[in-house]
């Protein structure tokens, strides 16, 4: 696609409405306004979502937020162009420097729920692709984005599930649709399972 004066902003809006992801000729910066536009979007988007929340949903963390777009956006422009060094990379694709509680977990899986389709996309054209380590090891912090996505679990902390019961809700319903079995097997996690299927885990879930 040819260049926008809100490139940034159209991809985020275009993938949280029809789930597409903009292409352009070639990678386009951010500029600040552009971030405050994207994050307040994101911010509406958070809390019309938090209305089927299951108990308290944590408050929005723009920061998280604002980051993870940024990730899955600089991401899908990567798909495009490959004549990075890896430090080049690692600047298009830096780590998230904030706390990693609830509230960045969530509001940061507005737009990372995006990435694991981008990773597979890469790696089908380049399974080498120097940029999927960088983005697994994200995802490894940002575990809720990835569940039924194949990673390494035993990298997974879920000891964060145990203090928000929004998020713990959220996590074992994303598990049970997506019939994720790797992600079922961690001890808490199967415990969790078993305590909210009760006696009819049969009719749900005979495999776990």
């Amino acid at each position: 696609m040819e260049s926008t004066k809100t490139p940034f902003l159209d991809t985020i809006y275009h993938l949280r409405t029809i789930e597409q992801i903009i292409l352009y000729n070639k990678i386009m910066t951010v500029s600040r306004s552009e971030e405050i536009d994207t994050t307040s979007f994101l911010e509406t988007e958070y809390e019309n979502e938090i209305l089927e929340y299951p108990d308290v949903a944590p408050k929005f963390n723009p920061d998280a937020a604002l980051w993870a777009a940024k990730t899955v956006y600089s991401a899908a422009q990567l798909l495009l162009f490959r004549e990075h060094k890896i430090s080049e990379l690692l600047d298009f694709l830096p780590k998230y420097h904030g706390e990693i509680d609830a509230s960045a977990l969530l509001s940061a899986d507005i737009c990372l729920r995006f990435l694991p389709q981008i990773i597979l996309e890469m790696k089908r054209l380049d399974a080498d692709d120097l940029v999927i380590p960088i983005l697994e090891n994200h995802l490894v912090q940002f575990h809720y984005s990835v569940i039924g996505y194949e990673i390494e679990i035993e990298k997974i902390n879920f000891d964060i599930l145990a203090v928000n019961d929004s998020l713990k809700g959220l996590y074992l319903n994303r598990i049970v649709e997506r019939k994720a079995v790797k992600f079922a097997e961690p001890d808490f996690i199967k415990k969790q399972l078993e305590i909210g299927f009760g006696d009819y885990k049969k009719v749900f879930w005979p495999q776990l």
